[in-house]
């Protein structure tokens, strides 16, 4: 046996040209003009008996399985190997995404891929969603993942993001949200400046690829979708019911324990919430020309009355082959309509009155929110309590008569023409425009507190039309040379983007007759205005080269050059982004294959990518007043700069166990320069600020995924698990800067970036962008909590902010499994994040009114516990959480540590077929989503954002519940 595995594997080596051995059992001849290579013909005979026995000892001989190369969609929409990539890409089919109905699926990204940060909306369903690949990185600038639909940048206006205490009604979806998720086929994520390089100023938060579907040849389809989800508050704060006001009339708690305890609990006021999701979809083609149609519609509620999305949407596609032309056309439509979508804050939150309701008191008559005025012949607000300081009106008024409702429509064509000039050889075109029109509007109705209308009431109209025009052209270019040693594929590109945006709003107080919300009705003399519009065009270059050595070794080399329309004023008129890759399939090099191992590959890639300038950085617009231009208040500053972001990253690929397990491993390291600050200037210079480029902000970190895919007779099960790890560190801020008009010099150590009051975000040298610095209480000189010796209370320090810790996890972890036995599925995706802090004003303000569990637990112990002793409750609770402020936020912080459910599937494929021969599926499921958490320390859920923003996150300030859902689907197959 020995002398015979020696003899094959010397035919082996010697016919490599003519024998391809990917498999014992599948032998091909390579031929020459359709005859073997004479001369080696000896071989070939001799060969092919050793080749017959090898089969039958197949423990001897076998070579190990490879793994399948897959197919991926990698930047500018172009498809490459995985085997070829420098850089990680992670693919999600749409089934996998869609399992679980979601108007926000770029959600369901949570947990499923490497490297990447995902938190919802406080604003309940259809809200924004802010992803953060490898950290934070733009002090100032976006740090939001850019959007790419069918290889084209997606035009994005976000919306205005909370910050501060009073803010946080009337929110609005993003762009992405408009999207139907059942038209789409696949995503890819490029979490790395490397796999975003093509994108140049637009690639360094990462980019999300969405890929949508298209008609399939000589087939007919017919796809039914339906989901409905129930849902409820997931953490809810811990309230009180055994102690009574502290006098009528009062809005506190700290009277007299009940004898009986109250049966008001504010979790009644939420209602259950539902989302109904519908979607047809055809799909039908012959060689030619394939044509896909789709309806999809999403109707829900929130938990919160009156908090209501609704979305329809309509997809056209038709893909044309002839010869050797291609024409794909694409049409898409949404009509959303958003209604009180609230996050936080004080202004217009039912959630203030209801959480600090006092416990002895009758809430049923506040139900009763409205009561008929005889004098104003009309139904005019219950709420015998005032605001408090705190703005508050009766709840059930808020959702009923403060509202603020959304119009949104978009419309997006787009087509694509490819022309094959030879094999290995074609050219595209790609032309998208992309129209979004938006209407916004706020109607108080009269007897509205009169902080935010007149007696008559308040109405307000903002209106807002962008568009995007884009074009690119690309040739593609895919050749072997060398008898296929060398392999070679390049792009050629230009692109050219337009965008347009016009924004016009009036409003104001209601002027004589009440609720008539018409802009005749608005008091012209209160009355504000506003209008801005602009339009922006940049123009790129792009190349992209691999080489590859007998498909083991990668060479990947990128280049961009972009004209961003900020630079038209700068003496830095483009800027270029490079990135060069290298990747070795180290198994194939040293032919070191084995059942164990089948695959290994190791890479590198090193890239830079930018951030553009705030749009009027260098040319400063002046506004209106009184029809004469107001005097410009910013320096001009020709010097500025795009952000650069310069990044290593090195990482490992292997395949274990007949590629039943894959490991991926990603270390990286990015330096994020020419950041934009904006100082004060003194007066002495004509100007109050000025733009400038200094800074540099660290990001480094680990991204690993383990993949298990096996069979068990007729169970297959395929589980993945999931690390990423980042660290952001503030480098350097704005060093010493010496203004040119004055000889004066400025410099920023550290930034305040504002907060609650008892709660800051503040950069400083050496910190984090996720820092967070709260206010503490007076302490003694050992550090203890000063308690006055004689009436035992506790002072604030006043303007004392303390280093808390930050936002940001440690890690995150996460592990999902899918089970399939006889047509039964199974499946559940468990998600962990460790580390980091979150502040929660809405506990210490509960505190300070008595309403909380907490406040009561430490009247029943006879008083709160500090520096090991008893001190009275209600004068330490008013001190420590009082104020809108929230008194001392260093006692109201918690660790973000926590462990949930994330999602649970229970399916079933009913056997359709056997009763109805047109029906080639149908499935069944119970599915839930964010069900149940084992760990957490914080009264609120630390992964809910009140805002999508960089800053103003871990923090809650009467943020709206994050939502635990349930309820089933049904898909139908024809």
């Amino acid at each position: 046996m020995f002398i015979i595995k020696t003899i094959y594997m010397i035919v082996k080596k010697v016919t490599s040209n003519i024998l391809n051995f990917k498999s014992i059992k599948h032998i091909r001849l390579r031929s020459k003009g359709g005859l073997c290579i004479l001369s080696q013909l000896f071989a070939i005979l001799l060969l092919l008996p050793v080749c017959s026995f090898a089969q039958d000892r197949k423990t001897l001989d076998d070579e190990p399985s490879i793994p399948k190369d897959t197919v991926v969609v990698s930047a500018l929409g172009l498809k490459k190997t995985t085997r070829s990539l420098t850089y990680n890409v992670l693919e999600i089919s749409g089934e996998e995404l869609n399992k679980i109905p979601d108007a926000g699926f770029v959600n369901k990204l949570n947990g499923r891929i490497a490297g990447i940060a995902v938190n919802g909306s406080a604003s309940g369903i259809g809200g924004s969603t802010r992803i953060v690949m490898r950290g934070t990185k733009s002090i100032s600038g976006n740090n939001n993942a850019v959007y790419v639909v069918d290889g084209i940048p997606m035009l994005n206006i976000p919306g205005n993001q909370p910050e501060g205490i009073y803010t946080g009604s009337g929110q609005t979806g993003d762009g992405i949200s408009s999207l139907n998720p059942d038209d789409i086929e696949s995503i890819s994520v490029l979490t790395g400046p490397a796999a975003a390089a093509l994108y140049g100023s637009s690639g360094a938060n990462g980019i999300v690829l969405v890929t949508t579907k298209k008609g399939q040849k000589e087939k007919l389809s017919i796809h039914l979708v339906s989901g409905t989800l129930f849902s409820s508050p997931l953490v809810l704060p811990k309230f009180q019911n055994t102690y009574g006001q502290s006098e009528s009339g009062s809005y506190y708690s700290w009277g007299d324990k009940l004898t009986t305890p109250s049966s008001y609990s504010p979790s009644d006021f939420f209602q259950t919430g539902a989302r109904v999701s519908n979607a047809v979809s055809l799909s039908t083609g012959s060689k030619h020309n394939q044509t896909y149609i789709s309806f999809g519609s999403v109707n829900s509620q929130g938990i919160i009355h009156n908090n209501d999305y609704n979305r329809y949407n309509f997809t056209l596609r038709n893909t044309f082959t002839k010869s050797k032309l291609t024409l794909d056309f694409g049409f898409m439509y949404s009509n959303i309509k958003e209604q009180n979508m609230i996050s936080q804050g004080l202004n217009f939150n039912p959630l203030v009155p209801l959480y600090l309701f006092p416990a002895g008191d009758d809430f049923s008559k506040t139900q009763i929110y409205q009561r008929y005025d005889a004098v104003r012949n009309f139904q005019t607000q219950f709420w015998p309590y005032g605001d408090q300081g705190f703005s508050m009106q009766n709840p059930y008024w808020i959702t009923e008569h403060n509202m603020f409702i959304n119009h949104k429509d978009r419309y997006a064509a787009q087509a694509t023409l490819t022309y094959s000039l030879s094999k290995g050889f074609d050219i595209t075109g790609r032309a998208k425009m992309d129209k979004n029109d938006e209407l916004h509007e706020k109607k108080h109705s009269a007897s509205t507190s009169t902080l935010f209308a007149s007696e008559n009431g308040y109405y307000a109209s903002d209106e807002i039309e962008s568009e995007q025009w884009y074009a690119e052209v690309l040739m593609n270019m895919h050749k072997h040379y060398m008898n296929q040693t060398i392999g070679l594929t390049a792009t050629l590109g230009s692109s050219i983007e337009n965008n347009t945006y016009n924004q016009s709003a009036y409003g104001g107080n209601l002027d004589a007759t009440a609720n008539l919300f018409t802009f005749s009705n608005v008091n012209a003399l209160t009355a504000e205005s506003s209008q801005s519009e602009y339009r922006k065009e940049k123009q790129a270059v792009f190349a992209s080269t691999q080489l590859d050595y007998k498909k083991r070794v990668y060479l990947n080399i990128t280049a961009r050059n972009d004209w961003a329309p900020v630079s038209a004023r700068s003496k830095h008129k483009s800027a270029f982004y490079p990135s060069i890759g290298l990747a070795g399939i180290i198994t194939d090099i040293f032919d070191c294959q084995t059942d164990m191992m089948p695959f290994m590959k190791m890479r590198m890639a090193y890239a830079e990518v930018g951030n553009e300038a705030p749009l009027f950085a260098i040319l400063t617009t002046s506004k209106l007043i009184d029809s004469i231009p107001e005097a410009q208040t910013r320096m001009p500053n020709p010097n500025l700069k795009p952000e650069r972001t310069k990044s290593w990253e090195t990482g490992l690929n292997f395949a274990f166990f007949k590629n039943r397990v894959k490991l991926d491993i990603t270390a990286y390291h990015s330096k994020t320069y020419n950041q934009f600050f904006e100082p004060s200037l003194s007066a002495a210079s004509g100007y109050k600020t000025v733009i400038l480029n200094a800074g540099r902000i660290d990001n480094k970190g680990i991204e690993a995924s383990l993949r298990y895919d096996s069979k068990f007779g007729k169970l297959k099960w395929d589980s993945y698990l999931i690390f990423s790890l980042n660290r952001n560190k503030v480098v350097e801020l704005l060093p010493e800067w010496t203004n040119p008009t004055t000889g004066e010099t400025t410099s920023l150590a550290e930034i305040d970036m504002g907060g609650t009051g008892s709660y800051k975000m503040m950069l400083k040298e050496g910190g984090s962008m996720g820092d967070i610095y709260v206010s503490t209480l007076k302490t003694d000189e050992h550090g203890a909590i000063y308690v006055h010796p004689s009436d035992h209370t506790v002072t604030l320090e006043a303007d004392n902010f303390v280093y808390a810790g930050s936002s940001d996890p440690k890690f995150n972890l996460s592990w999902g499994n899918n089970f399939r036995w006889n047509g039964i599925s199974l499946g559940f995706l468990l998600s962990a994040r460790f580390g980091g802090i979150v502040v929660s004003n809405t506990q210490a303000i509960m505190d300070a009114f008595g309403a909380s569990q907490a406040s009561a637990n430490a009247r029943d112990a006879g008083g709160a516990l500090v520096n090991g002793s008893i001190i009275p409750a209600k004068a330490y609770y008013q001190t420590a959480g009082g104020g809108t402020t929230a008194g001392a936020g260093a006692m109201y912080c918690y660790s973000a540590t926590n462990v949930r459910l994330g999602e649970l599937t229970v399916g079933y494929d009913v056997p359709v077929a056997n009763w109805c021969k047109f029906a080639k599926r149908l499935n069944v499921s119970f599915v839930g989503s964010n069900l149940y958490m084992f760990y957490n320390k914080a009264p609120f859920d630390p992964e809910l954002a009140s805002s999508t923003g960089t800053y103003y996150q871990g923090i809650d300030y009467f943020m709206q519940p994050s939502l635990r859902s349930l309820g089933f689907s049904v898909k139908l197959q024809f």
